[in-house]
């Protein structure tokens, strides 16, 4: 049966929390609630008395579909799991460590797509075998997706989770005809789903100015915003939306010099936003984390959130009162944005310059060089990401697998028959497909320390929503760390990655 190993062998091991949090995971209208939800086998071979360690992050989501479906190929296999998990604002560090260390600590790994120039570039994870190509489908991959499994030609990750940010609504409130009349009486215009930051921080302070879910408990919107929870990935949304101009993929570094963007005024600009629309949140709001944010909206507190997918299957799960009302949109952008070129203010085209950010692209699988049972970790990895589990995941409560292919990004059939409304289905996938496939959509920071860049802007930029610190002094302590970061890495070698990962 799948194990968890103790604390004798790692510092830290929560797979026990992501074991109780499983339990209690939500259920599913038709499939989970039946218990009949499996993942196929995707061949023959047997791995008797094999253990395959598993590394991943604190769950339910990423970790818990390996929790909970991993008995399936173990009972097929005769191989045994052994899931260790780190907690998300440790797990990079802890993970670079085990690799960099040069000694056997897993078999498998989950990673980010944007640590793909650490641990692929790095040389510490294996190539995917020829023979595994066809178990996981890989052609079905939507090309985003698919490219973030190679580094430099090499193909060394398969993607277990797409990912990319959007904006989730209580259509029902929005469609209220005395919120529309009280809101169009208040600030002269039409109740609409913002398109700008500047709309939505008008439609949050609305929401949250009365009770509207009679329970006392009624705000504007949730967001994770606390330091080390995965936050710092809505902040950096935030900012590219103010600093990307269609056309220019530089949204992070100026590309001559490798200097650092964060201290232009766009980006200065969406972190003083930030903590403006946190006042119309609940309070302790800029401590949130995902454990916060996530009921507080599928409990019917929120009238808004930006997050990955999650919400999507959430706002169907046992515990979600917002069933058949929850609608998705682009994430807002700004009316201008701060242009890199002419340093300087411009109109956003169309009055809004979305920028939809594909936040954590992908969570890949990866076998380290290092591992001793690499044919087992692979048909692991297989038995996860081919496209009949895929499409399961994508529609399992709290699994935090999105699509990522093209086959259940197109596809509603799979989501209604495990409990979500059609018509939340019909623009939750349509909202998705707009975003990864809009003009101006931006990737993971994909270089060499890219956790580390985004570790240290999380650092600095909480000392600001804490009001220790102005919100210049964050972003330029923010962009001293990246400076540092980028002289030990070496300036020309970054610089030279960087351009390649931004080109085409």
């Amino acid at each position: 049966m799948l194990r968890k190993l103790t604390l004798g062998r790692r510092q830290f091991l929560l797979a026990s929390a992501s074991a109780a949090a499983l339990a209690a995971l939500p259920g599913r209208k038709v499939l989970a609630q039946s218990g009949d939800v499996t993942l196929p086998i995707v061949s023959d071979k047997k791995f008797e008395g094999q253990t395959v360690i598993v590394t991943s992050e604190a769950g339910p989501p990423i970790s818990g579909p390996i929790q909970h479906f991993g008995h399936i190929w173990e009972e097929a296999t005769g191989a045994t799991i052994d899931l260790v998990t780190y907690p998300h604002g440790e797990f990079f560090e802890k993970l670079r460590t085990e690799l960099v260390s040069g000694a056997y600590t897993s078999d498998l790994v989950n990673f980010q797509s944007g640590w793909s120039g650490d641990f692929i570039g790095g040389g510490f994870l294996e190539t995917v075998p020829e023979e595994v190509l066809p178990l996981i489908g890989i052609d079905d991959y939507y090309p985003t997706y698919r490219d973030t499994m190679s580094w430099d030609g090499t193909m060394s990750g398969i993607v277990y989770d797409g990912n990319v940010h959007n904006l989730f609504y209580r259509r029902d409130l929005f469609e209220n005809a005395d919120n529309q009349k009280a809101y169009e009486d208040q600030y002269g215009e039409l109740l609409a789903v913002p398109r700008t930051w500047d709309a939505f921080h008008r439609v949050t302070a609305f929401f949250n100015s009365f009770d509207w879910a009679g329970t006392g408990n009624s705000f504007g919107f949730v967001e994770p915003m606390g330091r080390g929870s995965g936050g710092v990935f809505f902040l950096i949304g935030r900012g590219l939306s103010y600093a990307k101009r269609q056309g220019d993929p530089h949204a992070f570094f100026h590309p001559d010099s490798m200097e650092p963007r964060l201290t232009e005024a766009g980006w200065i600009q969406a972190l003083e936003d930030r903590r403006r629309n946190s006042e119309n949140g609940p309070p302790g709001l800029i401590n949130f984390g995902f454990s916060e944010a996530r009921p507080a909206f599928t409990g019917g507190q929120a009238a808004m959130v930006t997050d990955w997918g999650d919400i999507g299957t959430l706002s169907y799960g046992k515990d979600s009162t917002i069933r058949g009302m929850c609608g998705t949109a682009l994430v807002p952008g700004p009316a201008q944005f701060f242009d890199r070129e002419s340093q300087s203010w411009m109109d956003s085209p169309g009055g809004a310059n979305h920028a939809p950010y594909l936040a954590v692209t992908a969570w890949l699988f990866g076998v380290p060089k290092t591992a001793e049972n690499k044919e087992a970790a692979w048909n692991l990895a297989a038995f996860f990401c081919n496209p009949e589990s895929s499409t399961t995941l994508v529609a399992f409560p709290d699994s935090g697998i999105q699509p990522s292919r093209n086959s259940n990004i197109t596809g509603t059939q799979p989501l209604i028959d495990a409990g979500m409304d059609p018509r939340d289905a019909e623009e939750y996938l349509g909202a998705i497909g707009e975003s990864i496939g809009h003009p101006n959509a931006v990737l993971d920071l994909r270089i060499p320390g890219g956790g580390e860049y985004y570790n240290k802007l999380d650092t600095a930029t909480s000392r600001f929503m804490a009001g220790e610190i102005s919100a210049e002094d964050a972003m330029k302590s923010a962009s001293d760390e990246w400076e540092r970061t980028t002289d030990r890495l070496g300036r020309d070698r970054q610089r030279e990655l960087y351009l390649a990962s931004t080109a085409g």
